[in-house]
């Protein structure tokens, strides 16, 4: 076996993005006596999904109220939501803004001095730095980093089952490190490559959401036990097609309609039947729509823009998605009208969807000393950074609030060394199969009998069930792949956490019988929604490999309404 390195610290954390740097920053800050530690997958100075960037606040109140925030997020996503989870966030989301400028992150002000709004919960920031100054932050209050060294198991307690602390491996030198400690929280985000990726070949990596997050931390908390929400309320994101760059800034950035093939403005056409604003969801649903009619593609017409305009456009984009601006400005005489968009692969994701773990409002999960943060954590959607920070600190909140009650532990060692031995098979292995292979095979199923783009996101129970066939010979075959380096053992480790996720994502899919959110979650065969029966929580629980669904009420104390 490798060398086993054991450290001890008060609160580690897993994953380094923004929500978890946050947090070490909020618990040094508030108890710096206290040891933090952050395992970080990559380098916290670009990495998670902010790595690039962030050209606005996505989730900060312009003259509205947390209720309001609350009420909205609800009808966005047809009542189906953890309400005292989102009232949580949206009592902090301004202060979170302020946090974001006072790390040194620009936030540009019009001449009376106030924030420049998208919308009436959008700001503008000019975030291509955030990540970095976010990292200096967390190593100038001292908290202890170990960079590229992803986590993939959790340790227990050997006698009240909770959880002490992590198993880690270093990418470069393959160095084991059990870290214990008296709270462990998680925010290692969600889950990309489950599917197909809307590029192919080299340029498969060009994805909305981060192609490195493999949905790790949602992983090692299903295996040991945790209780999990809403995957089958995947997100899938419209972006500009190719490049993946965001549709929000050119739609609440310029105000330029979007426009069928024909030029027909067909969301105000939709808006204006509906009498009302459309749902996140259905603008991706009504631009499907157009192209099964025979009117796509979809794009959003910039030809009214100026050409000060066009380069604020141009500017905005350099804040985040560097990679459209060689697009926009391929040629310098020449502004482009027409932006074509698309939508991206799913994801299983709980910043903007609300898949994850099933946590209380102290950000608790169902495992004893065990929290979650941002993307990991489940039920509350459209929480965006500042949703995602304002987590972290309640996260942390009740960690030190609690913290000499949960000081002491026994680490189950036994049970960390036979994990350890596991997590090393690839290493060496003489298996025949390449992380690659099985990848590949994994994003097959799931586009054609999960709901891919090409599917139109579509689902029905006898593609769901040929994919959960599909899924268990594939699982069974995970340990034939092998590793010759530290690398390749993280990337087949991301492949194993992704067949795993893939396997809870089509049990939640079956097990809601109607169509909740469109496109999102589209049962071809209930199309219509459900309230009577389905107006619940889809959760789940794994037990001795075998997922079990629960279903849970809406409302407090959200019991327990039945097991499958």
């Amino acid at each position: 076996m490798e060398k086993i390195r054991r450290i001890k610290t008060d609160i580690l954390i897993i994953g380094g993005g923004t929500a978890g740097c946050l947090a070490g920053i909020f618990a040094k800050q508030k108890a710096p006596h206290l040891d933090v530690i952050i395992l970080e997958k990559a380098n916290i100075v670009r990495s998670g999904c902010l790595a690039m960037g962030l050209n606005a606040v996505n989730a900060h109140l312009i003259d509205s109220t947390p209720e309001a925030y609350l009420e909205y997020v609800k009808k966005d996503n047809y009542n189906v939501v953890r309400s005292d989870l989102v009232l949580s966030i949206g009592k902090r989301l301004n202060r979170m803004t302020e946090v974001i400028e006072n790390l040194g992150v620009p936030l540009p002000r019009d001449k009376d001095d106030k924030y420049i709004s998208r919308s009436s919960r959008s700001i503008v920031m000019h975030g291509e730095q955030i990540k970095p100054l976010i990292s200096e932050a967390v190593i100038s209050n001292g908290i202890k980093v170990y960079n590229r060294t992803p986590v993939y198991r959790l340790v227990r307690d050997s006698d009240d089952g909770s959880i002490t602390g992590a198993i880690a491996v270093n990418v470069r030198t393959c160095e084991v490190f059990i870290v214990e400690a008296s709270a462990v929280l998680v925010c290692t985000g969600g889950a990309s490559g489950i599917y197909r990726p809307s590029n192919p070949g080299l340029a498969r990596t060009k994805t909305w959401y981060c192609p490195y997050s493999a949905g790790s931390g949602l992983a090692m908390g299903i295996r040991a036990g945790a209780e999990m929400t809403s995957f089958e309320m995947r997100f899938v994101a419209l972006r500009t097609k190719d490049v993946i760059a965001p549709t929000g800034t050119l739609v609440l950035g310029t105000r330029m309609p979007q426009c069928n093939a024909r030029g027909e403005k067909f969301i105000d056409i939709k808006e204006e039947m509906l009498g009302r604003k459309i749902t996140t969801a259905e603008r991706l649903l009504f631009a499907i729509e157009e192209h099964k009619k025979g009117t796509g593609p979809c794009y959003v017409d910039v030809s009214g823009l100026n050409r000060e305009q066009y380069y604020n456009l141009v500017e905005n984009y350099l804040n985040m998605a560097p990679s459209i601006v060689l697009d926009l400005l391929k040629n310098p005489d020449e502004q482009q009208t027409h932006i074509e968009v698309c939508g991206s692969e799913p994801y299983i994701n709980g910043g903007h969807g609300m898949a994850g773990f099933w946590i209380d409002e102290r950000r608790r999960t169902t495992l004893d000393r065990f929290y979650a943060a941002g993307d990991v954590a489940g039920g509350a959607p459209k929480k965006y950074i500042t949703g995602c920070f304002a987590e972290a600190e309640m996260a942390i909140e009740d960690i030190l609030e609690r913290f000499d009650a949960i000081r002491a532990y026994n680490s189950d060692y036994g049970s960390a060394e036979k994990s350890v031995k596991e997590i090393l098979m690839p290493l060496g292995s003489k298996g025949h199969l390449n992380y690659c292979e099985v990848e590949e095979r994994l994003q097959k199923i799931m586009e054609e009998y999960a709901g891919g783009s090409t599917q139109n996101y579509e689902v029905s129970r006898d593609k769901l069930m040929l994919a959960k066939d599909y899924l268990s010979v594939l699982d069974e075959k995970t340990c034939l792949m092998k590793a010759e380096t530290g690398h390749e053992l993280m990337r087949v480790q991301d492949t194993i956490d992704r067949v795993l996720l893939s396997r809870v994502l089509i049990e939640h899919m079956l097990a809601r019988q109607e169509t909740r959110w469109p496109c999102y979650q589209t049962r071809l065969d209930f199309p219509m929604r459900n309230d009577l029966e389905f107006k619940i929580f889809i959760n789940s629980v794994m037990n001795n490999g075998s997922i079990k669904i629960l279903k849970r009420d809406l409302n407090p104390p959200y019991d327990q309404l039945g097991v499958n």
